[in-house]
């Protein structure tokens, strides 16, 4: 192989062996928003955050009802879910926590 060639070997591998390290840092977080409070539940986020399922009737929006920063993930108005986090790219924006806010509890149909 010419020296070209092998550098771009090189480059190869170093970079599927830095995807493959990202992704094995990932792990799974469930996370509920109960009576349709605010909740916070604390993680290593390293940066990444997606909703992998919803297990809520109430929507779960990032952004509005879901979020994250590198303390965990927060959920408000009823959402709840099954959250991938951890191995972050640089093209990730997390969602700060915003002010907890305390919600009337929802009327019950009998």
């Amino acid at each position: 192989m010419t020296k070209h060639r092998l550098s771009l070997v090189f480059i190869a591998a170093a970079l599927l062996a830095a995807f493959a390290a990202s992704a094995q840092a990932r792990s799974n977080i469930s996370c509920e928003s109960r009576e349709y409070r605010y909740n916070r539940c604390e993680t290593d986020t390293d940066g990444y955050a997606r909703l992998l399922s919803q297990q809520s009737q109430a929507p779960c929006i990032r952004g509005q009802t879901w979020g994250y920063d590198d303390r965990g993930i927060w959920v408000d108005k009823g959402c709840a879910g099954e959250f991938e986090v951890g191995g972050g790219t640089r093209y990730d924006r997390p969602q700060s926590y915003p002010e907890p806010r305390s919600y009337p509890e929802p009327r019950r149909r009998y």
